[in-house]
């Protein structure tokens, strides 16, 4: 070990840097993290010195010099520590720097999803109060309704021209046309009740 250096663990490493333990076993499968002795831990200064060093691709050959004048093993691809073990993880991306295309695919497959289960929940919890009709049922009910009205309209004729052949009163006259349309019209805002109400209509 270096002279006042410390051995520190993986996960103790990973936090100094600000990554994944997971990044620090890939740290060490390159070549960039310096072994304590026996291989159990890893030496904090020597590490943090050669991480930074090596972060340039140019100094590729920085890990070997390294290990040659200390004298102390550079962690390979040797026996991972279990406690380095994670999930895969990318170096940390430095501060200001935008996610990959990768990265913002997923997040906006993940935001479409969120967004999706929310409104089928809203259009559940519309369905349960009420609030929600099959489209079938509208379309059915209006057809209906409109289907009714139309035997009311063409049903005027046969039931006033009697009574309006019997009388000159012109009041008289637009009162029965009046009340015939005004049924009419009652009969439809009862179908559209009842559809709304989810019952079926009849004309």
């Amino acid at each position: 070990m270096t002279s006042g250096d410390v051995v520190v663990s993986g996960a103790q490493l990973a936090a100094i840097i600000g990554c994944k333990p997971s990044y620090v076993v890939e740290l060490k499968r390159k070549g960039r993290l310096v072994l304590a002795d026996g291989g159990k831990g890893y030496l904090k200064a020597a590490s943090l010195a050669l991480y930074e060093e090596t972060k340039d691709p140019s100094r590729a050959g920085v890990s070997a010099r390294h290990a040659a004048g200390r004298g102390a093993p550079l962690a390979g691809a040797e026996p991972d520590d279990a406690e380095d073990m994670g999930d895969a993880a990318d170096e940390p991306r430095a501060p200001g720097e935008l996610p990959s295309t990768d990265a913002k695919r997923r997040a906006k497959a993940l935001a479409d999803r969120a967004e999706t289960d929310a409104e089928l929940a809203r259009l559940e919890l519309a369905r349960e109060l009420g609030e929600l009709l099959p489209r079938s049922g509208v379309e059915q009910a209006v057809s209906e309704a409109a289907t009714a009205l139309r035997t009311a309209l063409e049903r005027i004729p046969d039931t006033l021209a009697p009574q309006l052949a019997a009388t000159s009163d012109e009041t008289k006259v637009r009162q029965l046309l009046m009340d015939e349309i005004t049924h009419a019209l009652e009969e439809l805002s009862r179908g559209f009740r009842a559809a709304a109400r989810g019952e079926e209509v009849h004309a």
